[in-house]
């Protein structure tokens, strides 16, 4: 064998590389913050829908055929005073339709002032309606800069926005608020809770200056994506919050394992050296874990979902690069400065089996049933209501209730005569047939259950007879020549089950030979979306529990502890989603957080199980590899466990608690969406850090017992090969003595767990 030495270096070489990186790392913070300016102006707001389904394809044949049936934009003139005829409520109209109609990519549909309408006004307001044309993009920054120039929603005359548009940009300025709100509050917490934790400034100052990076660098590369592919802004919270989540999580493990090896007596040299072969593999694989749970969003259609997984895998990648990258070299230049503008002298550290978590570990060892059984009836109670869910899709009842956009819709829903929000629309391209094929038809769509009339260029039908002629002057409304319109009209709620069960029965009554129709409106909306994220979850799933096994039986050589660790995070997650719906959609606790009860928004369930699953996964990470570590050495499961959560459970309940105040800070959003996804987030990581870990993981592996570490002899030979652990003997204490049990974990755990049969015993 040939062996070649490397001249050690100078101490002023020594210490040229770290700056070096550092200064890597400061040079990729401002290009990619150049990179991100302006990110929020370039993402959108939507993004639940399918846009290969049927109702998409419909909204836009509506949109192409007939545009004066799609208005998207409302403007509400209101004379409280002199009502809508007073002379000041024609100049206000006369400002708005010139302003509109110099407007480039706007033009107004239909005007009460112009047509006089009734359906248009009411009392004291009248309607002016407006088609904004362009993408989501461009249509919005048109309506953004009408607002700017028309709006005055407390002027004597009020003139308000509203419709789809101006929802979207009210959302859209609300996110950008609540963002430097959020931020306001959870800053300042988190750099409180690191200095309580870490006893000290400049350590605690090194997790916050990750998270900078990691923010930072996300929302650049977020807004490089928006020149390519849609991106929802509201994946820009997931980056606020996870970013600074996870890289206070990765920071405070990597940190907190260098000063305790540095206090067991290493040298700064030897303890960075054990704290990357130990906690940076922890790093690593919990790295994987999150991002391969956040990648799973992206076999979804709706780019709302895609975009957490861009978000999700940006933050995952920058925070885990940061803390083995970056963390380091700063490390080694601070040396015994770390413990610099400490608020308290330290004291060597407890033993772990004698802190208060080593002591909990050890009693939920040695009574499993006594310390899991009430966790697991609380937990399966908190899942209970999401039996009875209901989804739909969001609308203007996620802003808060004063939002001008909402103020609108609620005064159109009840002052005006335009309600027909709940009705499907029946849309065919290249109509073939006769009026009387289009009578037929229509007849047989108003015998439908549930469907109030059906109103078409043919007449109006009710309960399958005609029961009003089409004027001829408004026929074109719903016949171009080429392309025809059915709007059939119900009074059944479209996020129901009976209105998702009305748009399967239009769709299955069969137009005339040689037609095709599409089926568009707020219930085959919903309908098409649920279809959408039902055919695709069962692979999101299956991706999900591949991806948690494999990287959990490279950490562990294991087949029995991926299984297990899965087992628990779906129980805990499922009880999530319960308190989401008891809250959420029964409106309990709506008073104190704000929010109007709706249906779920159908994707926030796939959103919140997705981040909650990688999240858990990643506190399994931190605990499992510490228990393990403890077996490895001691061959004895109960002291594996005691020693492994007394060691580990400081830092992930301090991990938890700060990823938590990170979400929630959603709270004091004004969009319910946010606020909903925040509190869900938070409190799933607060239950498992402190229930699923404290409790369930010590009972657990007393049920599994000696066969905690097993696998088939063909699996311990992969791991050997392939499996993550940390370099032999670099977990080892610092102190010498002789040690029990084997080095390396797979290839020697069923001798040890032969040579320990009473490890299951405390």
């Amino acid at each position: 064998m040939v062996t070649t030495s490397v001249p050690p270096q100078s101490g002023r070489q020594s210490r040229r590389g770290p700056w070096f990186t550092l200064l890597a790392g400061l040079l990729f913070l401002i290009i990619t913050g150049a990179a991100g300016a302006g990110v929020l102006e370039n993402l959108k707001s939507g993004g639940f829908d399918d846009p290969a389904s049927d109702s998409v394809a419909a909204t836009s044949a509506l949109e192409h055929s007939f545009p004066e049936s799609q208005p998207n934009m409302v403007v509400m003139i209101k004379d409280t005073k002199g009502g809508v005829d007073s002379a000041e409520a024609r100049a206000a109209a006369d400002r708005v339709t010139k302003t509109i109609g110099d407007a480039s990519g706007a033009r107004i549909v239909s005007s009460y002032f112009a047509t006089a309408d009734p359906s248009l006004r009411s009392d004291d307001a009248g309607l002016v309606l407006v088609r904004v044309n362009g993408d989501e993009n461009e249509s919005l920054k048109t309506t953004k800069k009408l607002h700017e120039d028309l709006s005055d929603p407390d002027g004597d005359v009020a003139v308000s926005f509203g419709g789809i548009n101006a929802v979207n940009n009210d959302m859209n300025t609300q996110i950008e608020k609540d963002i430097v709100a959020a931020e306001t509050i959870a800053i300042p917490l988190t750099l409180l809770l690191l200095v309580l934790v870490f006893r000290g400034l400049i350590a605690a100052l090194l997790p916050l200056l990750l998270a900078l990076l990691t923010v930072v660098g996300s929302m650049g590369i977020l807004n490089v994506l928006s020149r390519f592919t849609d991106v929802s802004v509201f994946g820009v919270n997931l980056v606020t919050a996870l970013g600074l989540g996870l890289a206070v999580d990765y920071s405070l493990l990597i940190v907190t394992r260098y000063r305790e090896e540095r206090a067991a007596g290493r040298s700064n040299a030897d303890a960075l050296r054990v704290t990357r072969a130990t906690a940076g593999r922890t790093v690593f694989v919990s790295g994987g874990v999150v991002g391969a749970a956040l990648a799973t969003l992206l076999v979804f259609d709706q780019y709302f979902l895609r975009s957490f997984a861009f978000a999700g895998i940006s933050v995952v990648l920058l925070s885990v690069g940061g803390a083995l990258l970056l963390l380091p070299p700063a490390l080694i230049l601070l040396g015994d400065k770390i413990d610099a503008l400490g608020w308290a002298r330290r004291t060597a550290p407890r033993p772990a089996a004698n802190t208060t978590w080593g002591r909990i570990a050890g009693l939920a060892f040695r009574r499993p049933l006594l310390f899991a059984t009430p966790v697991v009836i609380l937990l399966i109670g908190m899942a209970l209501p999401f039996g009875h869910s209901q989804f739909g899709v969001p609308d203007e009842r996620v802003l808060p209730k004063g939002s001008e956009s909402r103020v609108v819709a609620e005064a159109l829903r009840k002052d005006f005569g335009t309600g027909d929000e709940h009705a499907l629309n029946v849309v065919a391209r290249n109509w073939k047939g006769t009026d009387a094929d289009l009578a037929a038809y229509a007849t047989a769509l108003s015998r439908t259950d549930e469907v109030t009339k059906v109103v078409s260029a043919a007449g109006v039908f009710e309960k399958g007879a005609k029961a009003a002629p089409m004027p001829a002057a408004q026929a074109t409304r719903y016949d171009n020549g080429t392309a025809t319109w059915l709007q059939v009209q119900t009074d059944v709620a479209p996020y129901s089950s009976e209105g998702s069960q009305l748009a399967r029965d239009v769709r299955d009554i069969a137009p005339p030979a040689g037609n095709s129709v599409l089926v568009g409106g707020q219930a085959a909306q919903v309908t098409d979306i649920n279809q959408s994220i039902a055919d695709k979850l069962p692979i999101a799933l299956v991706l999900i529990v591949v991806f948690s096994l494999l990287f959990l039986f490279l950490l562990t050589g294991s087949v029995v502890q991926p299984i297990r660790a899965l087992l628990l995070n779906l129980l805990s997650l499922v009880s999530i989603l319960g308190v989401t719906v008891w809250i959420f959609q029964d409106g309990n606790l709506s008073d104190a957080l704000g929010f109007t009860p709706s249906p779920l928004a159908v994707s926030m369930p796939v959103l919140v199980f997705c981040i909650a699953f990688g999240l858990s996964m990643d506190y399994e990470v931190f605990l499992i590899s510490r228990i393990k570590e403890h077996y490895e050495r001691t061959g004895d499961l109960a002291t594996a466990v005691r020693d492994g959560l007394g060691a580990s459970g400081p830092v992930i309940t301090a991990a938890a608690a700060i990823l938590a105040v990170s979400f929630f800070a959603m709270l004091t959003s004004g969009v319910s969406l946010i606020k909903l996804y925040g509190a869900a987030t938070g409190l799933a990581i607060l239950i498992d850090a402190v229930l699923v870990r404290g409790a369930l993981v010590p009972a657990s592996l007393r049920a599994t017992g000696r066969i905690s570490w097993w696998a088939p002899s063909w699996l311990r030979s992969v791991h050997g090969r392939f499996g993550i652990r940390e370099s032999a003997g670099e977990g080892a204490p610092a102190t010498t003595g002789p040690t029990t049990g084997p080095t390396t974990g797979a290839d020697t755990a069923p001798a040890e767990e032969r040579r320990h049969k009473d490890g299951v015993r405390a």
